[in-house]
């Protein structure tokens, strides 16, 4: 997926949660500028009391992977700044709404390092944005 679309997809999701009374921030690593780990989104609500880190991956195919290294930098992110750490999914083939993980606890471990991530999983246990911020 091209840079461009993904950021498409990063702005989208910030605007649905602007909509829900978060504040956001965008702040995308994937170019590899910064060495030290960060969210595509931050995202809070002092009226809901929660606080998002947000890694975006979108996906064509049903099955894809997430490197170990990633979620664990995502964890730390989230453990110093006090955010729950959050993977949202978008299947850019599929007409799903952005479906949001739980990490550690949604994901599930491959043999490598990675997490493999597959559209069964994510549909039964992604929980949509109404769920999440409800929560």
């Amino acid at each position: 997926m091209s840079k461009k679309r993904a950021t498409n997809y990063e702005r989208n999701l910030g605007d649905r949660f602007w909509k829900e009374g978060f504040a956001v921030m965008r702040a995308p690593s994937s170019s590899g500028t910064s060495i030290f780990p960060r969210p595509d989104l931050l995202v809070g609500s002092s009226k809901k009391k929660k606080i998002f880190a947000i890694e975006l991956k979108t996906a064509r195919q049903e099955t894809f992977y997430v490197t170990k290294k990633q979620i664990s930098g995502l964890t730390k992110f989230s453990e110093i700044f006090g955010a729950i750490p959050i993977l949202a999914i978008k299947y850019v083939s599929k007409r799903l709404p952005f479906l949001f993980l739980k990490i550690p606890d949604d994901l599930i471990e491959s043999r490598g390092e990675s997490y493999v991530i597959n559209i069964e999983h994510v549909t039964r246990v992604g929980k949509k944005l109404e769920e999440l911020i409800s929560d």
